[in-house]
């Protein structure tokens, strides 16, 4: 029993040491949790720095650190893809500290990848400007094109849609025009650089069905865009594809469909009030009234609208299906899609079917294989959307609105007052289809050495057949709206681009070092086949007989046949030291068979840095910035846009002559050679500032941009004595684009399942051609208006700008005019039949005369600036998406109001109500009159309007159907989510004209002219998504 009594005493004793042990140390608790929601972060580290103490979070967030001496602690919490976060906390003896962490996502350990050409970086490693376009709701947004899904989201990015028609394309400026030929950027699509044959943006990624896409990035600055050396001078768009993933089959679905309607249409003049007007014209004029009694001419229905006829609902629907999934080797997506547009008029519609395939086989551990594929099918109808009388739009403005469209019989009417064209006809006439087939993908194999080693083989591909059909029918309308002899139109062109690429990339990290180096080449072949063929006299109107062969009569046929090759090295390097330090250059040397022998290659190079200012040691590790970095980038691209054979003597063929005094086919000399033209070259530094603060809950970037496009390639006009058709192109003059880009969005959780993010983006741009030709006088005049040139591109001036006269009101009285006419000996100030009410032009060179001398600039179509923005918020799975775009600072030439002001023997718009009719009445609209003396019409200021706007691009209001009701509904189905959409809602404008976003006319010198464009529709949608 003693030994009993013994170990309970010393049991005893034991547990009073301990316990007064345990009486002398602290324990620390609390909670981890993720910053903006608040959710426990489950799994989380929580340590005692320089200590071998610590823990893991549980289920609900929560830790517990026992034992700890009194003292002063550092701890740390941290947790895979957030910020780790440290606090210091003093533990007294016997105390229960609570010590809670909320975390913020880090930026760099959830970075996105970036594509930059030949691979791809993470978006923390960038030292260039690339900007990316949020991809996540295409599916669920009523565009045509992927260039649209730009249009509003990127900064230092333009884009603005040519016109409303269906497939009608878009231009995209990347910091401006810094060329006179083709502005836009290039295009690359997995990898292969797709064609875009012309300014309008018609090609490009047109052929993309939206849903198919994983990334949009655009490489903005030349140190970014060096990699792709003469394709580039514009910058890029690169574009991904989704692509399977390993793990079970998945199958999406995606349907919209909806109608969409003109937002608004011009106002014109009614019956009764053009019948006195033109009346009033005439009478100016000296000339009989045409209308004795304005009422008689009115029709049964009195006066017709024609607008209104012309104008209707067009359908537009979207339905898209794609399967993927795959094993551990092979995966793969497949898709196919159906888009249509009805245009809102008649005879004007865009049908594209879709199909792609992306496969990837992992043969071993070494060796991948795989392909992606993109078949495009489409179908496009258009109307004549001329500079002339024969536009569709102007027939319909011009119209006389005394007539009815039809008469009793229900046969179309003529126009017997104005010799105008009846548009229901000319539509009923129009039968013009554009069919193209594209193919446009790669084939790829990559090989892996080693880990940090890996080469990689791609042939690409891009084939494209076209082909344009029209007919015109044989009618009857009034002598001057007849066709008596069908005739046949066809249109056929082939266009191949193989690219064979072959990369060799290096990756490894030594340390705080880490190192990627590509390097590859590139062998490119172009090739382009075209045919054209008019015959007419078809027997009859038989649509079975509307072909080429069945018109006995060829009246027109010809063709052209061209290739080019491009070969190039490149290499690109990025150094990274303790992601503090960041370094990449880029070097590639591209020859081109488009240049003669004494510049057929060049050397494009580009530097660019960074410095990860809040990754250094001295940095307050805090919330209020999480991320600031500072980057800046020189670098040079090339320009090879000029033709196929700008270097050599060629010839051109339907050069007719006089032989024997009758007129014989013949060719003539096309250009002399230049064996020395060169690529344009296009320098550009930019430098900016990227920040992320309150957790990345808001990222800011600012940035400022030189580019500078020297040696620019014209066409100096030939001598005239040479005997040649047009001149070689030349390298001379010089283009400067300079401005600032902003960015900012912001995202927030108020409360619990609401999320509210907010984003914007602004870009200055002052555009400058700096020098043009040796010659001080040489000037490029475009924009064809009435047998003129609408805009002048000059020295000192921007690329394109509005060129005529400045105009100084209108002269109110007799003496007004006869005072101008005094001012010069050599005759009068304007015209000799200069009356009261015309418009007094300015003397800019004091002569006393108004001449051609006179003329100077007087708009400019570039911006000012542009900007977007956008507002998302999701409560509960409904959400409601913004977005809002526009222009300020930009002017408009309205061309379209020569026939609605002026051309008084047709219809006039309302704004003539406002016209002169004596001393006071009028400062700016003049006096009605048939034969204007006093050249009111002509090209000047009259026309320029301010083209800034704000549009509500899209919004959208979508329903998540919740996973638990899915679940209980079965076959397989896990995701649904219903939307209804509304583009181009509301334009805030003070333009007269039907949209005041006007695209190019096929050339980058003819922008922002409105020749009654088709305007851009409104557009209510309704749609599903479903996933499986």
């Amino acid at each position: 029993m003693l030994w009993k009594k013994a170990l309970l005493s010393f049991a005893l004793l034991l547990m009073g040491g301990v316990g007064s042990a345990i009486a002398q140390t602290g324990t620390i608790t609390g909670m981890v949790t993720e910053a903006s929601s608040g959710d426990a972060l489950p799994g989380a580290n929580v340590v005692i720095v320089d200590s071998q103490r610590g823990t893991s979070t549980d289920a609900d967030g929560a830790f517990r650190i026992p034992g700890l001496e009194p003292g002063t602690y550092q701890v740390r919490a941290s947790f895979v893809g957030f910020r780790s976060r440290t606090q210091e906390v003093d533990v007294a003896a016997g105390e229960t500290l609570e010590l809670n962490f909320a975390l913020a996502p880090d930026a760099m350990a959830m970075d996105e990848m970036v594509v930059v050409g030949y691979g791809t970086q993470e978006r923390s490693d960038l030292t260039g400007s690339i900007s990316s376009v949020p991809t996540e709701d295409l599916a669920e947004t009523p565009i045509e094109s992927a260039q649209e899904a730009i249009q509003g989201r990127v900064s230092g990015v333009t884009v603005t849609q040519n016109t409303g028609s269906p497939g009608s394309g878009f231009s995209i400026r990347i910091r401006g025009t810094g060329t006179t030929g083709n502005s836009n950027p290039l295009y690359v699509v997995d990898g292969v650089p797709v064609s875009d044959p012309t300014e309008t943006g018609a090609g490009g990624i047109s052929f993309l069905n939206p849903n198919d896409i994983e990334s949009i990035d655009i490489l903005k600055g030349a140190s970014a865009a060096a990699i792709y050396g003469a394709q580039a001078a514009n910058g890029a768009v690169i574009i991904t594809t989704k692509s399977g993933s390993a793990g079970e089959r998945s199958v999406s679905f995606s349907a919209y469909t909806g109608i969409q309607q003109t937002p608004r249409t011009i106002d014109m003049l009614e019956g009764p009030e053009y019948a006195a007007l033109r009346n009033e014209a005439n009478i100016n004029a000296g000339q009989a009234p045409t209308f004795t009694s304005p009422s008689a001419y009115l029709g049964p229905e009195g006066s017709t609208d024609y607008q209104d006829l012309v104008f209707e609902r067009g359908i537009t629907q979207n339905y898209s299906l794609a399967v993927s999934g795959g094993t551990e080797d092979l995966t793969y997506r497949i898709s196919g899609g159906y888009f249509e547009e009805g245009g809102i008029i008649d005879k004007s519609s865009l049908e594209r079917l879709n199909a792609r395939v992306n496969t990837e086989f992992e043969v071993n551990d070494l060796l991948t294989v795989g392909e992606n594929l993109t078949f495009e099918r489409r179908t496009r109808s258009t109307i004549s959307e001329s500079d002339n009388v024969r536009n569709l739009l102007i027939q319909t403005l011009q119209v006389d609105p005394t007539v009815p469209a039809r008469d009793s019989a229900g046969n179309f009417t003529a126009q017997p007052r104005t010799n105008a064209n009846n548009p229901l006809a000319a539509l009923d006439f129009r039968n013009n289809e554009y069919n193209e087939n594209r193919l446009v993908g790669n084939v790829f194999a990559e090989l892996s050495f080693l880990p940090s080693l890996r080469v990689r083989s791609q042939l690409g591909f891009d084939l494209r057949n076209g082909n344009t059909y029209a007919f015109t029918p044989e009618y009857d309308i009034s002598p001057s709206f007849r066709n008596v002899s069908p005739s046949t139109t066809q249109y056929s062109d082939f266009q191949s681009s193989l690219i064979w690429d072959n990369t060799l990339t290096f990756d490894k990290a030594f340390g705080s070092h880490d190192v990627e180096a590509v390097g590859g080449t590139t062998i490119e072949t172009n090739y382009y086949r075209f045919i054209n063929a008019t015959t007419q006299g078809q027997p009859g109107n038989d649509p079975s007989l509307r072909y080429l062969g069945a018109g006995p009569e060829v009246v027109n046929i010809g063709g052209s046949l061209a290739e080019s090759n491009l070969l190039s090295f490149f290499g690109r390097l990025n150094y990274n030291f303790s992601d503090r330090y960041l370094l990449t250059a880029v070097a590639r040397y591209d020859g081109s068979s488009r240049f003669g022998a004494n510049n057929r290659f060049a050397f494009f190079p580009s530097v660019s840095a960074a410095w990860r200012i809040s990754e250094e040691p001295f940095f307050p590790d805090n919330e209020l910035v999480t991320n600031l970095k500072l980057r800046a980038g020189w670098g040079q691209n090339g320009n090879q846009r000029i033709g196929d054979y700008p270097f050599a003597a060629t010839i051109a063929g339907n050069q007719d002559y006089v032989l024997n005094g009758q007129l014989a086919p013949g060719s003539a000399p096309l250009q002399s050679p230049n064996p020395n033209v060169k690529w344009e070259e296009t320098t550009q530094t930019d430098i900016g500032l990227d920040a992320a603060l309150f957790g990345d809950r808001l990222n800011l970037s600012a940035g400022f941009y030189n580019k500078v496009t020297s040696d620019l390639l014209v066409s100096l006009p030939p001598i005239p004595t040479s005997g040649l058709v047009s001149a070689s192109p030349e390298n001379a003059g010089e283009i400067r684009n300079r401005g600032w880009e902003f960015s900012a969005d912001y995202s927030l959780t108020p409360a619990e399942d609401l999320t509210v993010r907010v984003g914007g983006n602004l870009t200055t741009l002052s555009n400058e051609v700096v020098s043009l030709a040796q010659s001080t006088d040489f000037v490029i005049n475009s924009g064809n208006y009435r047998n003129g040139s609408i805009t002048r591109t000059e020295p000192g001036h921007p690329v394109g700008a509005f060129y005529g006269y400045k105009t100084d009101g209108l002269f109110q009285t007799p003496e007004e005019v006869a005072n101008a006419n005094e001012l010069s000996d050599e005759g009068p100030y304007q015209s000799a039949d200069t009356a009261p009410g015309d418009i007094r032009f300015k003397d800019l060179n004091g002569d006393g005369q108004i001449t051609q001398a006179d003329q100077t600039f007087i708009g400019n179509p570039t911006p000012d600036f542009t900007y977007g923005f956008n507002l998302d918020v999701e409560y509960k799975g409904v959400s409601l998406s913004t977005l809002f775009q526009g222009v300020q600072g930009n002017d408009l030439f309205a061309a379209y109001k020569f026939y609605t002001v002026f051309n008084t023997a047709f219809n006039m718009s309302e704004a003539v109500k406002n016209r002169w009719t004596g001393p006071g009445t009028s400062t700016r609209m003049p006096r009605l009159t048939s034969s204007d003396p006093n050249q009111n019409s002509r090209i000047s200021d009259f026309y320029v309007e301010d083209g800034s706007y704000l549009r509500l691009k899209n919004v959208r209001l979508g329903y998540s159907v919740p996973s638990r009701l899915l679940s209980s509904l079965g076959a397989g189905l896990d995701r649904a989510r219903l939307y209804v959409s509304a583009k181009n809602l509301f334009t805030l404008t003070g333009y007269d004209g039907y949209t005041p976003e006007i695209g190019v006319n096929n050339s980058t010198l003819d922008r922002g002219i409105d020749r009654a464009t088709y305007p851009q529709p409104r557009v209510y949608t309704v749609g599903i998504n479903l996933g499986f």
